[in-house]
């Protein structure tokens, strides 16, 4: 990982607990109008909790540091080359590889109020087209997002963990198994879009078993898509299983992506 790449993680991740730390404390101030001295313990236990968050910061940043300072030289190359000329479908990001900061892609609305990289659209809306066609009813359910709705997304399913009763650190370590670190997403890019069935709309394992995600599976190559996320890959990609997250590669990548029975990351390891 790049030096400033690195730097903009760690804010990310600054920016993540920070947001989780202000609504934990504002929740407890919401009670100073009802009850004054149980609001003053309240916010008193608060404070404590909120330092030992920070003190989980610092040991989330110093991991991220030394993460960075031992990154391989073979990915430091492999950036180098995609810095120098890596087609746009073909961008990588992920933990390691963050996008580039302030970058916006040009947008387009596709349906249910989402957008894409404009790019895109066209090979998207043929792909849920023949989906349709074929009997299936596939809908967006995500998209294109801004780093600053990532950080929401980040944080509801910390607090969601949480209030499950995970402690905070065990809440942010699965929540990045189920969803990147603001500046680590490919919905930031623009190129990747969740797709469920329009008959069950969860977010789970079972998604994969629906009319729809089936079909994709088997076809979305011929529009360009792969299956990021697919089962027993994430010590390779960083994510659990996804049977809903579909990322454009273009056409030709897709087919030779599809044959190869790599992930994203193998793929650019091996051809870049």
């Amino acid at each position: 990982m790049r030096p400033a790449q690195r730097r903009k993680m760690i804010l990310n991740t600054a920016i993540v607990i920070a947001g989780i730390a202000a609504g934990i404390l504002s929740g407890y101030l919401l009670g100073e109008g009802l009850a004054e001295r149980k609001a003053d313990a309240d916010i008193k236990a608060a404070e404590k909790k909120l330092y030992r968050i920070q003190e989980q910061l610092q040991e989330v940043n110093q991991q991220l540091e030394e993460s960075g300072a031992v990154e391989d030289a073979a990915l430091a190359e492999r950036m180098k080359e995609f810095e120098d000329g890596i087609p746009w479908n073909m961008t990588l990001v992920n933990a390691e590889n963050p996008m580039q900061e302030g970058y916006v892609p040009e947008l387009a609305e596709v349906e249910n109020g989402y957008s894409v990289d404009a790019r895109i659209a066209e090979d998207l809306n043929a792909m849920l087209a023949a989906a349709r066609a074929d009997g299936c009813q596939p809908q967006i359910c995500s998209a294109y997002r801004s780093v600053e709705k990532q950080v929401q997304v980040f944080n509801d399913t910390v607090n969601s963990w949480i209030s499950q009763g995970s402690s905070f650190w065990d809440a942010y370590q699965r929540t990045t198994q189920e969803v990147a670190l603001p500046g680590t997403s490919e919905h930031g890019i623009g190129l990747a879009v969740d797709i469920v069935s329009s008959q069950y709309a969860e977010l789970d394992a079972k998604q994969a078993e629906t009319m729809e995600a089936q079909w994709l599976q088997e076809h979305c190559y011929e529009y360009g898509f792969i299956l990021r996320y697919p089962p027993e890959k994430q010590s390779l990609t960083g994510i659990i299983y996804e049977p809903w997250h579909y990322r454009y590669v273009g056409r030709e990548m897709a087919q030779k992506i599809k044959e190869s029975g790599l992930t994203l990351e193998e793929y650019l390891g091996k051809t870049y």
